[in-house]
């Protein structure tokens, strides 16, 4: 399997992307990968270094996918990624699989530049399970808000709102502790909360399932990953039945051990080191067999979807000013509104 790999930003010797996609491609068991130097003898071609600013120019301005579009697919972990190229998203989101264009991806790029060590399976295995439930996070999805204003029972939940600093940043002792409280929380779980972040997807989910840890996933607009059976290990609550979130997580907390056991054997399978590129493979050749019109149409209509790309964000914008408007009237006195 010949791969070219094409970097948005500019430079492929410096890409973050392309060194560990490449170096977890020398890693795969199941499939010989080779890299070439030249997208035209390529088998697939990964787009890589896909970031928001100035409407994703840098993969507007890629002439690689744009030449070879139907062999061209994007690689991105970005919490918003764009539509203009078919391919492997951590966000990827339902509402926009129906033209069978998009695959979910995890993000082991993201842990590279954002560390937060996993414990061993064993050591969170001996760890006592005095809580239900937790979440540690922060307020980054309207769901998550909603879990830190909930009254849980304080004996068997742990909700954590780290919005005021961010565990995973930074190399000082306190990031340090704070990871380390993360992760002491996690292990004392019988199941922990995945809901939405920035993105319809989270980290979170798949630090979990390393852990060996039960998952309960809020995320209705997530593009699932394709391979696991996710049934068997993860409980999945609707964002709109969030104040129901104990009662449907006690009625499994006999099955927290198992399901939690079931995690870590998917995680093994397909979103391990040495599996990786064999679920990013199988992602790739589920597009190419699901996807409805050939990927030319996009790439010769993307004047059209930068432009749709374009309102979306201005509408984004235009509500994010218009609730700050709104706060800024709701915390004046009474008598200065007047």
């Amino acid at each position: 399997m010949k791969i070219f790999f094409s970097s948005c930003s500019g430079s492929n010797s410096e890409s973050i992307y392309l060194a560990e996609l490449g170096r977890l491609a020398g890693l795969c068991t199941t499939e010989t990968m080779r890299l070439v130097s030249t997208p035209e003898e390529a088998d697939f071609i990964l787009i890589v270094d896909i970031y928001e600013a100035d409407l994703y120019g840098g993969l507007r301005r890629n002439r690689v996918w744009q030449k070879y579009p139907e062999k061209s697919f994007a690689y991105c972990e970005g919490d918003d990624p764009p539509r203009f190229l078919h391919g492997l998203h951590s966000s990827a989101r339902r509402s926009r699989s129906e033209t069978g264009r998009f695959q979910s991806c995890a993000y082991p790029v993201h842990q590279l530049y954002h560390p937060n060590p996993c414990p061993q399976p064993s050591d969170v295995a001996i760890v006592p399970k005095d809580l239900l439930f937790s979440f540690v996070g922060r307020a980054s999805h309207k769901v998550r808000k909603q879990l830190f204003s909930m009254v849980f029972p304080a004996n068997e939940v742990a909700i954590k709102n780290t919005t005021a600093y961010d565990h995973f940043h930074g190399g000082n002792e306190n990031a340090e502790g704070a990871r380390r409280g993360f992760w002491d929380i996690a292990a004392r779980s019988k199941f922990v909360l995945c809901p939405s972040g920035a993105g319809v997807s989270s980290i979170r989910l798949f630090e979990m399932l390393e852990a060996g840890i039960a998952p309960v996933i809020i995320a209705d607009d997530w593009l699932l990953p394709c391979g696991p059976k996710w049934e068997e290990f993860a409980l999945f609550v609707p964002e709109r039945e969030i104040a129901l979130v104990y009662e449907k997580v006690k009625a499994h907390e006999s099955e927290y051990a198992q399901r939690g056991r079931l995690a870590r054997k998917a995680w093994e399978q397909y979103f391990s080191q040495d599996n990786y590129w064999t679920y990013l493979l199988e992602a790739i050749q589920t597009i190419q067999k699901n996807q409805k019109y050939p990927e030319s149409i996009y790439a010769r209509g993307l004047p059209l979807l930068v432009f749709q790309e374009w309102c979306r964000q201005q509408l984004i914008q235009a509500v994010i000013r218009l609730k700050r408007g709104v706060r800024s009237v709701i915390s004046k006195p009474a008598g200065k509104r007047a």
